[in-house]
């Protein structure tokens, strides 16, 4: 049967792996962090080329609208256009004054006026008729918009093909429009900043209308192209007046103007494609050599660190075998004609090969390892010295263990006896704690029944409280109305006494109008003896009678009314007595009631102290119930303890029988192990 052999492996390949990344990983981070940075100050740098030619080229078209604005203001001042123009000489003199703000202003190529039903006046030779020139938008912007100065769309010059704007004003004279004042504005100097403007390597600024046709631009092949479609284009409508917006070449900078004109940058695709594959060409070279480099370290490193290893190896394949000689005194030999050893920095550096305890990690890893060797020698010196003790120690703890066996056997049946009893007082203690739980349900029972009567009293005396409460009250608001009855009687009794001495007064009426008649009478015979003398006296006297007549009829009926009053008045009398005298009684009753409702409170008083009483005994004998159960079931605790630890000494005591059986056998192994160590031992090779 032939023995497969397995390849051995190398750290050589992962050596140089982990260098070579070690050295190009860091490269490729930096190289990628670059570029990005790069790029980054690239697009800014090209920003601010961009925003400074947009912003050159903005304010240069800023102060020349400004400027030709100016002149078509002061040009709109000059007397002559406000006077009819019927002469030649009139027309001549308008004529200079606009060739005179032509040549002075450069960026106006042509300044004319239109007068009503007259043909065009222009600073240069252009000849054209009122019917013509009235149709056009300048003309028309001035008449719709007479008080502003309106300025066309800008659009390119089909002749020279630069881009103009036309600025037109009416004119007034006393009140009325004699005319239209209008002027061409060109750009020329806007497109030659436009022509040499440049941004990087590729961009460009360039100048069109918010309809998206390009009036001015360093390349000629973009005049008049429409770019609505563009989404750059897109972007700047989108978005304000000026500012940054993204293209897929990078960032384009714009600004417009109120008249319709946008200044704005571009960039061609390849503008920072190029210079990232500059720097990309830069940083893969650096790699190449870096890469170069770190192969040639790792080959040389690789190749000096197997030399070590396989020393190492070789050493301790050396000692697995048991031989306690091996010591590595030199990790290489000195190579004289390694190119290494030529540079003298790197000689100074790997040295000699001799070993160093204060080297470095392999050296130390040497030294430790021939440490190792030489107290492995005086280990196994000393083991051979112990195993010869060890097989007589061996023979004499043979004779020790079957003593001991027979002694624990003895123990652990006299354990066996004590289990069984302290199981039986286990069982007892158990039934014991179950019936005192059972007495404690019991007083929890009767201690929550006392504190329900305990709050059942508490409740009664608090009623009988108030009810005693509302007694006295009673009592008390009863006392104030038997006064006011009392006072009440004796009150009818004086009216009806006054009643009683009102028949006197009438009485005395009575008999008063009794003489009274009796004297008319006598007036009236005294008077009939007088004769004619005694008629007057007669009739008096008649009336008189008359009127004592009246007052006994009236005296009659008063007397009638005063019995039925004085009857009526004896009768309120007789009940105002009789509730008097009830009210007494009913006095009385009240008194009993008080009487009996503190009794019945002082009953309640004695019922509630007994009741807590017996609340306080029942807590009493609770505690106590408590104390006597957690006194039982400590026993009962202790009880099984003890059961369980006479049990579970007994099965030690079983177990060290077994240990000790199992204990004397591993003596006699360990007699046969004496002496397969003592072999074992002397296979070292020491000296």
């Amino acid at each position: 049967m032939t023995k497969k052999s397995t390849k051995q492996k190398s750290l050589g390949p992962k050596i140089i792996g982990t260098l070579l990344a070690m050295s190009i990983i860091p490269l490729v981070i930096i190289m990628f962090i670059n570029s990005k940075v790069m790029t980054n100050i690239l697009q800014k740098r090209l920003d601010i080329e961009a925003k400074n030619n947009v912003e050159n080229v903005y304010q240069t078209l800023d102060s020349i609208q400004d400027a030709v604005l100016g002149a078509v203001k002061a040009t709109a001042q000059l007397p002559e256009l406000g006077k009819p123009v019927n002469k030649p000489m009139e027309e001549l003199k308008i004529k200079n004054a606009l060739e005179l703000v032509g040549k002075t202003n450069p960026n106006i190529t042509e300044i004319y006026f239109l007068p009503n039903d007259h043909d065009l006046i222009s600073s240069v030779d252009v000849e054209a008729s009122f019917a013509e020139m009235s149709v056009r938008p300048w003309y028309k912007a001035a008449m719709d918009n007479p008080n502003d100065y309106n300025w066309s769309k800008p659009q390119r010059d089909k002749i020279t093909g630069d881009t103009v704007l036309m600025i037109s004003k009416a004119i007034y004279s006393n009140g009325k429009i004699v005319g239209v004042l209008s002027a061409d504005m060109s750009f020329p100097r806007v497109n030659n900043m436009i022509k040499k403007s440049k941004i990087g390597e590729t961009g460009r600024v360039v100048m069109m209308s918010d309809e998206g046709k390009i009036l001015a631009s360093p390349q000629n092949k973009e005049l008049n192209e429409n770019v609505q479609e563009h989404q750059v284009y897109k972007n700047i409508m989108e978005s304000g007046n000026s500012g940054f917006v993204k293209d897929k070449t990078g960032n384009a900078y714009f600004k417009k103007n109120k008249h319709g004109l946008i200044v704005s940058s571009f960039l061609e695709p390849n503008e920072l494609n190029n210079n990232k594959m500059a720097i990309l060409q830069k940083s893969l070279i650096m790699i190449i050599i870096w890469s170069a480099i770190a192969i040639f370290v790792a080959l040389v490193v690789t190749r000096e660190v197997i030399k070590m290893a396989r020393l190492m190896v070789d050493s301790f394949g050396r000692a697995s075998m048991g031989d306690m000689t091996v010591k590595i005194g030199v990790l290489r030999q000195a190579d004289e004609n390694s190119i290494l050893r030529k540079i003298p920095f790197i000689k100074n550096r790997i040295g000699n090969g001799e070993i160093d305890e204060n080297g470095n990690e392999i050296h130390r890893i040497v030294s430790a390892f021939n440490r190792m060797i030489e107290g492995f020698s005086r280990l196994i010196e000393g083991i051979q010295m112990e195993s010869d003790n060890l097989a007589k120690m061996a023979v004499d703890l043979g004779e020790i263990s079957k003593q001991t066996n027979s002694a624990t056997e003895e123990v652990s049946e006299t354990i066996t006896g004590i289990a069984q009893a302290t199981s039986s007082q286990a069982v007892d203690a158990e039934n014991t704690v179950s019936e005192m739980n059972n007495l404690g349900e019991a007083v929890e029972g009767i201690l929550n029944k006392a504190n329900e009567m305990n709050d059942a009293a508490a409740i009664t005396t608090e009623l009988n409280v108030e009810n005693s409460r509302l007694m006295v009250n009673v009592h008390e608001n009863w006392e104030i109305e038997r006064v006011k009855l009392g006072e009440l009687a004796e009150s009818m009794e004086t009216m009806n006494l006054d009643i009683q001495n009102i028949n006197k007064i009438i009485k005395v009426i009575t008999d008063l109008s009794a003489q009274t008649n009796l004297l008319a009478l006598n007036a009236s015979i005294e008077a009939a003896r007088a004769g004619e003398a005694g008629k007057g006296f007669a009739v008096v006297a008649e009336e008189v009678r008359k009127l004592a007549e009246q007052s006994a009829n009236s005296t009659k009926d008063i007397e009638n009314i005063i019995e039925t009053i004085q009857t009526k008045s004896q009768e309120i009398v007789t009940q105002v007595s009789e509730s008097y005298e009830g009210g007494l009684k009913q006095t009385e009753i009240i008194d009993g009631a008080i009487e009996s409702s503190k009794e019945v409170a002082a009953k309640v008083d004695v019922f509630v102290n007994q009741i807590t009483e017996i609340d306080a005994l029942v807590e009493h004998v609770k505690a106590e119930k408590d104390t006597v159960l957690f006194a039982v079931e400590n026993i009962s605790a202790s009880t099984q303890e003890n059961s369980a630890g006479t049990e579970e000494v007994s099965a030690n005591a079983e177990e060290i029988l077994a240990t000790m059986e199992e204990f004397a056998t591993n003596i006699s192994e360990l007699e046969k192990t004496t002496e397969i160590l003592n072999l074992q031992v002397n296979s070292f090779k020491l000296k």
